[in-house]
């Protein structure tokens, strides 16, 4: 539990470091290069300084390797001397048999003839020659067996040697894996940290689709109070026309009254004379017309002016609206422009989030992939570590096998050397007594050829006693004894030979099969520390790679941004907000490399400041 406590808290620390890398990359768009953590990277230094020590190890193990192989070689040599040695030996027991066979023959025969003392006297040299050179072949092979046992004492240095070998190479194995498990951990953290970022994304497109919303509805809202205007302003148009028509028209009515005005004080005049008078009689009821038009006119010019001066108020009206409507007018393209100048910032940082967003996703899909492959490799590792988990115990298990033959067979050498000892012991005593009876049988055949000379000199028969004839038969039957006592001593050599041939055979087996094991064990060591290598090698590239694009991408962004907010600001102030919304939508496609939908946002208080909570709580907890 305490293990599983410690994990997470690493791999909540790793997930609050990459987020609040991340969320200091998002929020400050003039930094152009991630910062690199230094607990995860190891320097250049440190890797070389790593990969010199693997090729020094693997040096090393090829020259315990080639040791080994030459140590080999020299048992096999030794082993092959031995059982020539053996071969040779088989073959002088069988010729020795093989003389032993004739001599009897020769007995026999000399039996039959009856010659006695010459009979005796060849078996007592061949006896001697024989134990002669039976001691020299047991001299020889006391020393090629102190040979073998010197070679069986270098033989099981150098087993030591390589099991020294296979504990440092099994302990490079329980490192590399440390080191495959800290990776796995590592590339959890970076998954979690990926799915942090996906949630974050997945956010930043909610309140972005959100603003879009908003920004549409405003525009909506925007576009019908501008179309209300524009119908209170055609209104405003059409009464202003109709305004001016009735003012032509009361200038036209003015006209006429001032006209009859005048025809009026023209009549009046004319009537106040009197060479007029009988005219004006007779002009009366045309007058009484004309002062009833006058009277008409006048209440038309009086409605006429009523009705102007209602106009004219209106017209102050309008005027009024006009003013305001102007007023709100220029206040809305000022709100519209400081709003435009805030969506082209948010888009131009929500572009360049995406970019980086892009960039992460990229570079954790080839983690991904990496850490898929380091898996797999792990994996494999794991089943090799079973197999030759699985292995070992075998080979303990067969070596224990072997090492109680071996033992079974050194006790069986033990007690074949003990009866060899005995059996040489109980030859020089029968040899000392046949030396001893041998001058007896001397002393008594001088005496005896004395008599017989002295008695031949008189008949030329030769007669022996009874005595003479079961003593020398008694002899013939103890030499063959002897003869058969050798050549079971002989044999109880050769099957310690054997055994000794067979214990070499077995630890020659084991050095074979250890050797096998090593080799194994180096091939694997040497293939782990190459993946491995390969993989760190892989992960490096991928992550420069990386913080080069994330470079070339920033200062790109940063470059197509001041030309675009150059050419928004210019075209800003010549359009008329209508306008202006149609070609921020058209122009802000190009802003964004790659061709994907741009984020267009209308508030900034609602986007940054979820954001900047997101990013500045993990800020917080990390520095906690």
């Amino acid at each position: 539990m305490e293990r599983r406590r410690f994990e997470d808290r690493r791999k909540i620390g790793t997930v609050k470091a990459a987020v609040n890398i991340y969320g200091e990359r998002i929020l400050d768009g003039n930094n152009s290069s991630l910062k690199k953590p230094q607990e995860e990277f190891p320097e250049p230094s440190s890797k070389a300084r790593e990969l010199h020590l693997a090729r020094r190890d693997m040096s090393r193990y090829k020259e315990s390797r080639k040791a080994a192989e030459s140590a080999k070689v020299k048992a096999e040599s030794e082993l092959y001397s031995a059982r020539k040695t053996v071969k040779d030996l088989a073959s002088m027991i069988e010729e020795s048999n093989f003389k032993a066979k004739a001599r009897m023959r020769d007995i026999e025969s000399l039996r039959k003839k009856g010659n006695q003392e010459e009979k005796a006297l060849a078996l007592e040299t061949v006896e001697s020659y024989q134990y002669t050179e039976v001691m020299k072949e047991l001299e020889s092979l006391k020393q090629e067996l102190s040979k073998l046992k010197l070679d069986m004492a270098s033989i099981k240095e150098e087993k030591a040697r390589a099991e020294k070998d296979f504990e440092d190479s099994s302990l490079k194995l329980w490192s590399n894996s440390n080191t495959a498990e800290e990776l796995r951990k590592q590339i959890e953290a970076a998954n979690e940290e990926h799915v942090l970022v996906e949630l974050a994304r997945i956010e930043a497109l909610k309140e972005a689709a959100e603003i879009e919303a908003q920004r549409e509805k405003e525009s909506g809202e925007f576009s019908f109070s501008m179309e209300e205007t524009s119908k209170k302003m055609k209104d405003m148009n059409e009464e202003i026309d109709q305004s001016k028509e009735l003012e032509h028209k009361l200038a036209v009515t003015l006209s006429d009254v001032n006209l009859l005005q005048n025809q009026l004080m023209q009549v009046k005049q004319g009537l106040n004379q009197p060479e007029h008078a009988a005219e004006g009689e007779s002009s009366a009821p045309s007058l009484e017309l004309i002062t009833e038009e006058l009277e008409a006119a006048k209440k038309e010019l009086d409605l006429i002016r009523e009705e102007s001066f209602q106009y004219m108020s209106s017209m102050d009206i309008i005027r009024n609206e006009l003013k305001h409507v102007m007023e709100e007018t220029a206040r809305l393209k000022k709100i519209e422009d400081k709003a435009d100048s805030k969506v082209q910032s948010l888009n131009s940082k929500l572009l360049r989030a995406k970019s980086k967003l892009e960039a992460v996703t990229e570079a954790e899909e080839k983690a991904n992939a990496i850490a898929a492959n380091l898996s797999i490799t792990l994996e494999q590792l794991k089943a090799e570590v079973e197999v030759s988990k699985k292995e070992k115990a075998l080979i303990t298990e067969d070596t224990a096998a072997i090492k109680a033959e071996i033992k079974k067979t050194e006790s069986e050498i033990d007690s074949t050397e003990e009866k060899l000892q005995t059996a040489v012991q109980e030859l020089e005593e029968v040899k000392a007594s046949e030396a001893l009876t041998l001058e007896k049988l001397r002393a008594l055949i001088e005496t005896t050829m004395q008599s017989r000379a002295s008695a031949s000199n008189q008949s030329s028969s030769i007669t022996i006693s009874k005595f003479e004839y079961e003593y020398l038969t008694g002899r013939a039957v103890g030499a063959e004894e002897i003869a058969d006592k050798k050549v079971a001593a002989a044999q109880a050599w050769i099957e310690a030979l054997k055994a000794s041939e067979r214990e070499a055979l077995m630890k020659t087996e084991m050095a074979q099969r250890e050797l096998r094991e090593m080799r194994v064990e180096e091939e694997h060591e040497v293939y782990r520390t190459e993946r491995s290598l390969s993989a760190k090698k892989i992960i490096e590239r991928e992550l420069r790679n990386w913080r080069h694009g994330q470079d070339q991408k920033n200062v790109e962004g940063q470059n197509r941004q001041s030309p675009y907010r150059k050419r928004s600001m210019k075209t800003s102030g010549n359009l008329t907000p209508l306008g202006r919304a149609k070609f921020r939508r058209s122009a802000s496609p190009g802003i964004k490399p790659g061709g994907s939908t741009p984020f267009i946002i209308k508030k900034k208080k609602k986007v940054m400041p979820n954001l900047a909570k997101i990013f500045s709580s993990k800020k917080i907890d990390k520095d906690v």
